[in-house]
């Protein structure tokens, strides 16, 4: 393709604009309209010389091909003011392209560089977009799969933000054709979901919200959660390493906004907000409102000016029809996210109930809202370690040790090893083995983790006296002289 080149009669090419590695990015004129269109070309032969056969040669084309051909299917089945449109398709010497409404503005990744961290309310207005942009696709089967900055433009003339390239979307029907033979993990490094990283086929919705934990993690702190390390690289940091806490760089930053980013960025998908639907009830209540004073210092282009400068919550389409848009932070509803500090007030009175009468009221409640507070924040959330763990207590105490067993673990498997609430959780596993009748069982879980103990002072008191009672029913059961023993080593009253 070259400047000046007519598509179909439709269109002259204007200049080139980008360059990547499947294409090229052009300008146009629309020869009917005047107005200025992109153009999308594909470069046949980006994957296909190379020290390759001939066979292989044709076959990656024909990859290339399909690939192309569905990124326009795709596009053509979305229809939403954060997507640009896909105006036409064709071919030049049988090379595809697409044309698509272009967008003047600068790409997030340049904006991002330039001012770091955004405004709190640029930040919410620019994550809102994109999630926006996000539910119109996953609630029609598409995973963008490449959500990061450099895919993200925010317009010069009047803020609005537009979510780009769909070219290696997934589709999350089951009898779509999956398009592998290129080889290459399809993401980008820094924004790919550990799933992705690791080669799963079976890739959902969870990993664009992975991605977009990572993007609003530096709209928020300017910072990455991960960059490269000289003895580790950030791919191994994704798959491995927790995240740092928003509020441990800026502690301005509220609650609400910690615990969702902390929420995203879980390792496991099932870990993370069940839905971006669900992350937008979070973002919505911190847009800016109409009327607002704009960023200071000033931005350009100005991503708030959208919210600002409008008269209604209609004008601002962010809400799905029927739905309103709260103008200050709600306080918890039915269904809604969980407030942090409500949710540890339930854990607290369902400890101290534990403690006082055994399970129930409080216990019941607390069992009620733990799968919320899991889509919420996760399973290695402090909070959630220990209303899992004392949802655990509960169901041992009522004689369901199967499903207090089932807690436990989860509660052992997702906290820091050296964490007090791991340890309880060790110690509920090793009870729950005495009522199948696993003594020896429960007698070694029990004794390995005292010895793992032996030294460290003060232990906290919780743990003493639960390591005290399962060594009062292993005694009852014909170890009374071993853990007499380690339980003089272990010291405490």
């Amino acid at each position: 393709m070259e400047a000046g080149d007519e598509l179909d009669g439709r269109f002259r090419v204007q200049e080139a604009l980008d360059q990547g590695g499947m294409g090229s990015i052009w300008s146009a004129t629309e020869l009917g309209t005047g107005r200025t269109v992109a153009v999308k070309m594909l470069r046949l032969d980006a994957y296909t010389q190379g020290g390759f056969s001939p066979a292989e040669r044709a076959r990656r084309r024909v990859e290339l091909l399909k690939r192309f051909e569905r990124e326009g299917v795709i596009l053509e089945e979305l229809d939403h003011p954060g997507i640009p449109r896909l105006l036409h398709r064709g071919y030049v010497n049988e090379e595809p392209y697409l044309v698509m409404e272009y967008v003047d503005g600068v790409n997030l990744r340049e904006f991002l560089d330039v001012r770091r961290p955004f405004p709190l309310d640029a930040a919410m207005a620019i994550a809102v977009r994109i999630a926006e942009a996000l539910e119109h696709a996953h609630t029609r089967g598409v995973v963008h799969r490449d959500l990061k900055p450099g895919n993200v433009v925010v317009s010069w003339a009047d803020g609005v933000v537009k979510l780009l390239d769909f070219g290696i979307a997934h589709l999350t029907d089951p009898d779509a054709t999956r398009y592998t033979a290129l080889g290459a993990t399809p993401g980008s490094s820094g924004y790919m979901a550990p799933e992705q990283l690791r080669g799963r086929q079976d890739i959902s919705a969870s990993a664009d919200l992975y991605a977009f934990g990572c993007l609003l993690f530096e709209l928020l702190t300017g910072e990455k959660p991960f960059e490269d390390l000289p003895d580790r690289n950030k791919d191994a940091q994704h798959l491995e390493d927790l995240p740092p806490r928003l509020r441990s760089i800026n502690i301005g930053i509220s609650e609400e906004l910690d615990g969702l980013v902390w929420g995203l960025l879980a390792k496991v998908p099932a870990d993370r907000p069940r839905s971006i639907t669900d992350v937008l009830a979070v973002l919505r209540p911190f847009l800016p409102k109409p009327g607002d004073p704009a960023p200071d210092p000033e931005m350009t282009p100005d991503p708030t000016a959208p919210f600002r400068l409008c008269d209604s919550a209609a004008e601002r389409g962010s809400a799905s029809p029927g739905r309103t848009i709260p103008q200050r932070r709600p306080a918890r509803r039915s269904g809604g996210w969980l407030q942090r500090d409500q949710f540890a007030a339930r854990v607290d009175l369902a400890e101290l109930e534990l403690l006082t009468e055994g399970p129930g009221e409080r216990c019941a409640d607390l069992v009620g809202l733990l799968s919320k507070a899991l889509s919420d924040w996760g399973g290695r959330e402090p909070i959630v370690l220990k209303a899992r763990l004392r949802c655990a207590d509960a169901a041992r105490l009522d004689g369901r040790t199967r499903d207090a067993a089932e807690q436990y673990t989860e509660v052992a498997q997702s906290g820091d090893p050296s964490d007090p609430l791991v340890w309880e959780a060790r110690l509920g596993l090793a009870e729950c083995l005495m009522p199948e009748g696993d003594f020896e069982g429960a007698f070694h879980g029990w004794s390995l983790l005292v010895q793992e103990l032996l030294g460290l002072t003060p232990l906290p008191a919780v743990l003493m006296r639960r390591c005290r009672e399962v060594a009062l029913e292993l005694g009852e059961s014909g170890y009374e002289a071993h853990v007499a023993e380690l339980l003089g080593r272990l010291g405490g009253p």
